[in-house]
C-alpha cells in the first residue's frame, strides 16, 4: 500500500516556492525553455496560463464598507512571467513569478500587508492541484503606490518534457473571499487577459 501513495504522489503535480527570484526569469510562459541543449534542441512548451478576470484585483476594506475612506489596499497584477525546463525525461519543471502593483488606502493603519494568491493546476477540466501563496509587503515611507514581486514558484508536472501543448493548463490570481470576489464581480471590467 505504501508503494501504491508514492507511485500516486509520482503522478501529480507538486508545487514549491523559493526565496530568491532567479535571474533570467523573464520569459513569458507560452513556450519557454532553460538549459542547455543542442542546436537543434526546443525548448518544452509550457502549459497554458490564465489570470480570470475578477481574481486579479484584491480590495481590501475596513469593515464591511466599500467606501474609498475605508480602503486599507488595492492591489492588481500586472505581470506573469516564467519559463519551462526539462526537470528529468518524465518532468517539465515551470517557474512562474507574479507582479503586483499595491495602492495604499487612507483607511491603512499598518506599515505591512500580506497578499494571497494561488496557483490551480487544471488537467482537462479538473482540478488537480491547488495552492495559497502569502505574500507580505511592507509599505514603503512616502510611497502611497508601488511594484513587487512574488517569490518564484516551481511547479513540476508529470509529463515529458516536449514541444507540444499538454492538458495541462494555470489559474493564477488573488484569493479571495466571498465579499471580495462579488465586489471583483459588480464593480470591475473584465480584463482582457490572454492565455500564454
Amino acid at each position: 500500500m505504501p508503494h501504491d501513495l508514492t507511485r500516486l504522489r509520482c503522478l501529480l503535480p507538486r508545487i514549491t516556492a523559493s526565496g530568491a527570484l532567479a535571474m533570467g526569469l523573464i520569459s513569458a510562459l507560452a513556450g519557454c525553455g532553460g538549459g542547455e541543449s543542442s542546436s537543434t534542441d526546443f525548448a518544452p512548451a509550457c502549459p497554458i496560463t490564465h489570470i480570470p478576470s475578477e481574481a486579479a484585483d484584491y480590495y481590501l476594506y475596513k469593515g464591511n464598507s466599500t467606501n474609498f475612506r475605508d480602503l486599507v489596499a488595492r492591489a492588481s497584477i500586472v505581470k506573469l512571467e516564467g519559463d519551462c525546463s526539462a526537470g528529468g525525461p518524465k518532468d517539465l519543471k515551470t517557474r512562474v513569478v507574479l507582479h503586483i502593483t499595491v495602492e495604499r488606502g487612507p483607511a491603512s493603519s499598518t506599515d505591512t500587508l500580506t497578499l494571497p494568491w494561488f496557483i490551480a493546476v487544471l488537467h482537462g477540466d479538473r482540478i488537480v492541484n491547488k495552492h495559497v501563496f502569502r505574500h507580505t509587503i511592507t509599505f514603503p515611507p512616502n510611497l502611497a503606490t508601488f511594484d513587487t514581486t512574488s517569490k518564484v514558484i516551481t511547479i513540476d508536472l508529470p509529463i515529458p518534457p516536449r514541444n507540444v501543448d499538454s492538458d495541462y493548463r494555470f489559474e493564477v490570481g488573488f484569493q479571495l473571499n466571498k465579499n471580495q470576489l462579488g465586489y471583483n464581480q459588480a464593480h470591475l471590467k473584465p480584463a482582457a487577459y490572454q492565455a500564454y
